[in-house]
């Protein structure tokens, strides 16, 4: 993570947590002052974790994009693990309230639903497990899907530099037959021009041989 704030925060609320279901497990056994002090501390606990999960929720939201997504899966993990510990606890508080005051057929029912409320409690307890690994397997997915599009956009920025330089190189070709074809152009006339030359000169040596030998004949 990168907040220091974040993990002490963390940290603090596993603990808070972990006590408040240790407490939630006692009150079932303690009666009268125990009692009390047992559902005092519960309440402690869930005001405390209350504040802890908020304090969290806000580094979360405020922390770099690249820590962001995880962040914010285990606040609402930990959100769910408190929910799930404040039903157990007030289901637990009101069957022992129910179990102190009635006679032997009353704690029968007690049990029975002290039984039911222990089932449901870890029912919700399953339900979070099963959350928070769809959490888990959630943030998992956007991170691969993060990587896939980091590495699509360097791809692309790969690609769009190999596209420019062969356009470079287009544009270079392009340049290169231009000036070979004016060589080309350039080798020619000079090739006719001395054609044309030689010509005129094999035409002037005709014309002098002419003169000099048949002309005074006639």
């Amino acid at each position: 993570m990168s907040s220091e704030k974040f993990e002490f925060a963390e940290d603090e609320l596993e603990s808070q947590l972990e006590k408040l279901s240790a407490v939630t497990k006692q009150i079932e056994k303690n009666s009268g002052e125990d009692r009390k002090r047992s559902i005092q501390v519960c309440e402690k606990c869930l005001e405390d974790g209350e504040k802890l999960v908020e304090e969290m929720d806000t580094e979360a939201r405020s922390a770099p994009l690249q820590y962001r997504a995880e962040m914010i899966a285990s606040v609402r993990s930990y959100r769910s693990r408190l929910a799930t510990l404040r039903s157990a606890y007030r289901a637990t508080a009101r069957s022992s309230s129910l179990h102190g005051g009635e006679g032997a057929r009353d704690r029968l029912v007690g049990d029975g639903v002290r039984e039911k409320v222990i089932a449901g409690v870890r029912s919700l307890e399953r339900t979070g497990e099963s959350i928070y690994r769809s959490q888990q397997v959630a943030v998992e997915t956007e991170q691969v899907g993060e990587e896939i599009i980091t590495d699509l956009g360097s791809q692309r920025e790969s690609l769009e530099r190999t596209r420019n330089r062969l356009v470079e190189t287009d544009v270079e070709l392009g340049r290169s037959r231009k000036i070979l074809k004016k060589m080309y152009l350039n080798v020619m006339s000079n090739k006719i021009i001395l054609i044309c030359i030689i010509v005129i000169e094999i035409c002037i040596l005709i014309g002098l041989v002419y003169w000099k030998y048949f002309s005074r004949k006639y």
